[in-house]
C-alpha cells in the first residue's frame, strides 16, 4: 500500500513540475506577445509620423516651387505682427480686410 501511494505521489509531483513549467512558459508567451504587440503599434506610430513629415516635406517643396509661403510655417505671434506692421504702413482711412487683434488670429489661420 505505501508502494502505492508512494507511486501515486511521485507522479502527482511530475504532474505538478510539468503543469508549473506550462504556466510559466505560457506566461513567457503571453508576456512576449504583448511585448510584440506593443513594439508593433510603437513601429505603427512612428510609420505615422513618417508619413506625415513626408507629407509636410511634400508641400513645402511644392510651395516653394511655386514661390508662395504656406500659413502654416507662420505662428499666430508672427501673423500677428506681420498684420499690425502692414496696418501701420497703411495710409489713413484703410484698414486691412483680416482683423489685426490677436484674438482674430486663430481664426485666420484655420
Amino acid at each position: 500500500m505505501s508502494s502505492i501511494v508512494k507511486n501515486e505521489l511521485i507522479q502527482s509531483q511530475n504532474l505538478y513540475v510539468q503543469l508549473t513549467r506550462d504556466v510559466m512558459w505560457l506566461n513567457l508567451t503571453l508576456f512576449n506577445q504583448s511585448k510584440l504587440f506593443t513594439v508593433i503599434r510603437e513601429l505603427e506610430y512612428v510609420l505615422l509620423q513618417l508619413t506625415h513629415q513626408l507629407d509636410e516635406l511634400l508641400m513645402a517643396v511644392q510651395y516653394t516651387l511655386s514661390g508662395k509661403l504656406p500659413i502654416t510655417i507662420i505662428g499666430p505671434n508672427i501673423l500677428h505682427s506681420i498684420l499690425r506692421n502692414i496696418s501701420l504702413c497703411l495710409l489713413e482711412n484703410y484698414e486691412l480686410i483680416a482683423c489685426t487683434k490677436l484674438d482674430n488670429i486663430n481664426f485666420i489661420m484655420n
